[in-house]
């Protein structure tokens, strides 16, 4: 009976209701940041194994991950630069 509960917990809290806030937190940002984040979930995955489970990074999950948060710092800073241009009006005819 305790792992059918566990099993429930599992299946409800942190998987339908974390993708649920997730998808409804990325409906009211733009997509442009959410692209950003969704990068991020890799490196968080990696950083969580090596705290938590005490997995060892390999050095091409090391320069994997290094690359990725390069990719994400370029994107951010891209993304920042960009926010006090405009976009031009289309000409409607």
């Amino acid at each position: 009976m305790r792992l059918l509960v566990l099993i429930a917990y599992i299946a409800s809290v942190p998987t339908a209701l974390a993708y649920a806030l997730y998808f409804a937190g990325a409906a009211v940002v733009r997509s442009a940041t959410v692209s950003v984040i969704m990068l991020l979930e890799p490196v968080t995955a990696a950083v969580l194994a090596v705290a938590l489970l005490g997995e060892r990074l390999t050095a091409a999950t090391l320069a994997g991950t290094l690359l990725m948060l390069g990719a994400v710092a370029g994107l951010a800073l891209g993304e920042t630069r960009g926010a006090g241009r405009r976009e031009p009006a289309p000409l409607v005819s």
